[in-house]
């Protein structure tokens, strides 16, 4: 039978749900509006994203039906990272820009700043780099990162994402154009690291 995405997308019963030994991949609920609000207002977490810190609550609200919204469209799969004892959210982990013909798509990643620096981040996405490469059996894994998210542009080389080159001033930070920086996960490589 020919490799479909949009067949295995469509033919998801409900969020998926991932389980690590620190943290769990949700979809999110309204109960969580307030941690999501922690976590997109906090300038440090969004100093380098292409939106603004969050100003209210009901952004954090938003967030939710649109995750909702576009998860019924087999668009995004955008998990709430939940703490594994206590299910509190702590970030976000997100599969988006599918590309079916070509076996593909984009993740994007958050977490509460308070919580940085303790590996909760890299189990978060490699629970869903697994997955997406598992269930959805995508050929590649992107992200992009401004160059200067260091954080960030290491824990992607950790898991075994490759720099890939820098598009100059591709996203706005506020008022100031900012540069991405491409990486790429092959299946291949993610099963050869973790045979």
């Amino acid at each position: 039978m020919p490799y479909d995405l949009k067949a295995t997308l469509q033919g998801l019963p409900d969020f998926p749900r991932l389980e690590g030994p620190r943290v769990r991949l949700r979809g999110p609920r309204d109960q969580d509006t307030d941690a999501l609000f922690a976590v997109f207002s906090d300038p440090r977490v969004m100093r380098y994203w292409s939106r603004s810190a969050m100003a209210t609550p009901s952004e954090a609200a938003a967030l939710i039906v649109e995750i909702g919204e576009r998860f019924e469209q087999r668009e995004t799969i955008n998990w709430v990272v939940a703490d594994l004892q206590d299910d509190a959210v702590i970030g976000t982990c997100t599969l988006y820009q599918f590309s079916p013909r070509h076996r593909r798509g984009e993740i994007g990643y958050t977490l509460r700043s308070d919580l940085w620096g303790r590996g909760l981040a890299r189990e978060a996405v490699a629970l869903a780099v697994d997955w997406a490469f598992d269930v959805l059996a995508l050929h590649r894994v992107e992200a992009d990162v401004d160059p200067r998210n260091e954080p960030s542009r290491r824990l992607l080389q950790a898991l075994g994402f490759r720099s890939e080159g820098v598009a100059r001033e591709r996203f706005f930070v506020e008022d100031q154009p900012t540069d991405s920086e491409w990486f790429g996960l092959l299946a291949a490589d993610w099963r050869k690291r973790n045979a």
